[in-house]
């Protein structure tokens, strides 16, 4: 089991950090944030850029 943050309402709950589909018990949004999972990574910040930019060619 994981804790987990709907990013939609702000609800905490726990789920089967196994699932195939994460949802908000609470509105059914599939955004949620990972609080505390042993078996996932929090990620990148929705607000991270990570871009690369090529040698212009003159």
């Amino acid at each position: 089991m994981g804790k987990f943050r709907c990013l939609s309402c702000k609800s905490e709950f726990e789920l089967d950090e196994k699932a195939s589909t994460m949802r908000c018990e609470r509105c059914g949004s599939r955004f949620v944030e990972v609080i505390d999972a042993e078996n996932r990574k929090r990620g990148k910040s929705w607000s991270a850029k990570s871009f690369s930019v090529g040698k212009s060619a003159k």
